[in-house]
Order: structure tokens, then sequence, then C-alpha cells
């Protein structure tokens, strides 16, 4: 049943007139609050720790070669396999020589006949010396035996300069490896032409092994070249090997606001190889740091608040976080050591919330601030 908007009026004055409108018309006032929340709480606790950073990266050789010919070459004989460790200076790979041995035992035979020539075009001039120092010759006799002798030293300097050069491009047709390591990849085969610059192999050098992970920006002044690290790799079992950090390197990905750092460990014996996952622990300098439990935490859309008691309210400060040391997380922000937080019954919490710490707990008025552990 529908009512004419002048009866609808009529109505309300009616009931306006009776004192009843109060009960059509929506409430204004909020309904009393219940009874205090039960929560628990717990001190913000001030330490000095040294910051633990872990990290995941992958094992990297310490030096990798994609050894190549110098000179070109018929490839006469290969002396490596893939997988195999070789030492520093062993022959690889040697090319064909024939026809450069011919050319330099012909460039030898002709420096030493511009070297006898020399020698005797030095005693002819040593004898118009003697007999320009009487007058027994003329001055024009004397200088020519001088030019003569001085066309011949220049003729052995370009023999000589054409035999070392044969000697070097000789020398080159034999690829050696350039340091101890492992071949990892063959680039070439008996018989085959290399032209200068073709690769004849990959090697590897684990001698000493480098990991490089992302390293949060909030630890670069916590991390340095020279700290101890720690490194575990999954294919090894539980083993920890020792390494030092060598470099943080300069550039910050903007994205996921990291920096490379750069561990380095030694592996004189071959164990760990390349491209081994590997999980790095590095340990900062001590500073003081505040910590609370990560039930303290309350996480929304990438933010972190921590609920504080004051009195018998809450309030919530938001607030930063750091590492992780078992069940705390170091926290920074609006907060001081001491300082009560919620750690069970925060999940539904207001600002200014009324509430009642477990029983047994002491008031946050009176509650003093925890002793700092010894480091």
């Amino acid at each position: 049943m529908s009512f004419h908007p002048f009866k609808r009026v009529s109505i309300l004055f009616f009931l306006f007139s009776l004192g009843l409108t109060p009960f059509l018309l929506p409430a204004q006032a909020q309904p009393p609050e219940g009874p205090p929340t039960p929560v628990v709480a717990a001190p913000v606790e001030e330490r000095t720790l040294a910051p633990k950073v872990e990290l995941v990266g992958t094992a990297k050789p310490d030096r990798t070669s994609r050894v190549a010919a110098e000179v070109a070459g018929l490839v006469k004989e290969v002396k490596f396999n893939e997988g195999e460790l070789i030492k520093e200076g062993a022959v690889l790979v040697g090319l064909d020589q024939t026809n450069l041995q011919l050319g330099l035992k012909a460039a030898r035979a002709a420096l030493s006949g511009v070297r006898i020539q020399l020698d005797e075009a030095r005693k002819d001039l040593e004898r118009a010396a003697s007999l320009r120092a009487t007058d027994s010759i003329s001055v024009y006799n004397y200088e020519k035996d001088l030019y003569q002798v001085k066309n011949l030293e220049q003729a052995v300097a370009r023999a000589e300069a054409e035999t070392a050069q044969l000697e070097d491009t000789i020398r080159r047709m034999t690829v050696r490896a350039p340091f101890t390591g492992y071949i990892i990849e063959k680039h070439t085969e008996l018989g085959q032409w290399l032209s200068p610059g073709a690769p004849v192999a990959t090697i590897i050098d684990l001698s000493t092994i480098k990991v490089r992970g992302p390293l949060p920006e909030r630890y670069i002044r916590e991390i340095k070249p020279g700290f101890e690290a720690s490194v575990v790799f999954d294919a090894l079992g539980a083993d920890s090997f020792k390494g030092q950090v060598t470099a943080v390197i300069p550039a910050a990905d903007e994205k996921a606001r990291t920096l490379p750092v750069e561990v380095s460990l030694p592996n004189p014996e071959g164990t760990i190889k390349a491209g081994l996952l590997a999980r790095v622990t590095l340990t900062g300098t001590e500073r003081k740091v505040l910590l609370v439990s990560k039930d303290a935490l309350v996480l929304d859309r990438g933010r972190a608040t921590v609920f504080v008691v004051k009195g018998d309210e809450v309030f919530p400060v938001e607030v930063q976080t750091g590492a992780a040391y078992g069940q705390q997380v170091e926290i920074s922000g609006q907060i001081e050591p001491g300082q009560m937080v919620v750690v069970q019954g925060n999940e539904r919490l207001r600002p200014g919330q009324k509430v009642s710490l477990a029983q047994g707990q002491a008031s946050p008025s009176t509650a003093a601030p925890p002793s700092s552990p010894p480091k």
C-alpha cells in the first residue's frame, strides 16, 4: 500500500507531535564500547648485534678464457678433451709449420750470407782507414768502403727482423693453455683450417670460486670488502665453505633496491663446480638494533605496523623491518626500547582501542626496559 506524499508528511507530523520520531530516524550516537580486548604484549628489546644477511647466488669460476688461434694454419694435432684438467702452458693445438719452417731456413741462410759480407766489408774499411791516415788513398775511396759497411749493417738488421718474425709466427702456431684449468668446450678438430682469432677451446679456472648475489641496499654500510662469509652449496650437502667479500659493486638495481656483492672462496681441490646453487651468509658490523617478535608485525600491502600499548590503549606505529634473528626481527621507526607492543591479538586492533594485558604481565607504565644481553 502506498501513501500520497501529502499524507506521508501528515503522518510524520502526527508522530512528531507524539514524540515517536526518534524511533524512526537513524541513530546518531555510537553504541557504548564493549569490554577491553585481551592481548599479549612484549617489550621492544635493544641489543648489540652483528647483522647476518643471507643471499642466494651461483658459483662462478675465477677466470674463463675462450682460447683462440693467433695465426692462420691447418690443425695438425689436438691434445685435449672436454672435462680434462690442463696445466698452464700445456699444448692444446699444433698447426702445420712445414712451409714456415722452410721459409725460416732460407731466411737464416740469407742472414748468414749478409753477415759474411759485412765482416769482409769491415776488414776493407779497416785497411782503407790505415791507408787514408798516410794519404795513400783518396777520401772518395775511403768513404765508399764506409758506406758499404753501413749498407750491409742495415741489411743484417732487416734479415734478423725477418728471421725473428718467422720464428715468432712458428711459435704462435702452437696454442697453449693460458692457465691451469678445466676444458669445458672444444671448438676445433684435427684437419680444420683456423683463421686468426678462431676459437680452439674454452677453459675455466676453478682454483677460486666467486659467488655473486643481491645485497639489500640497507646493508650497504654493514657489508664491506674483507668481511668473512659462509657459503653452503645444495649439491654438496651441509658442508660450509669459508670465504670473504671481495667486492660490493656500486651499481644498484633500481627496482629491487639491491647491489651485487661478490664473495670469493678457495677451491684448491676443485670440489665446487661452476654453476652450483650457493647460499651465502654474511656477517656485518656490530651495532645497536631494536628487536621485536615476528608476531608483533601487522603486514598490509608491503607496510609493517606494530601496536604500541600506552596505558590501557593501543596506537599503531609504522616501522621498517631489517634482518631476522630467530623469532625476532629488527625494526626501526618512531619507537623506543622498552615500549610494549602487542604480539597476540593484534589482528583486528584499531587506533585508541581499549585493551587488557594477559594475566601476569606488567603494565606498560611500570614495566622496566629489558637489559641488553651480552654481545
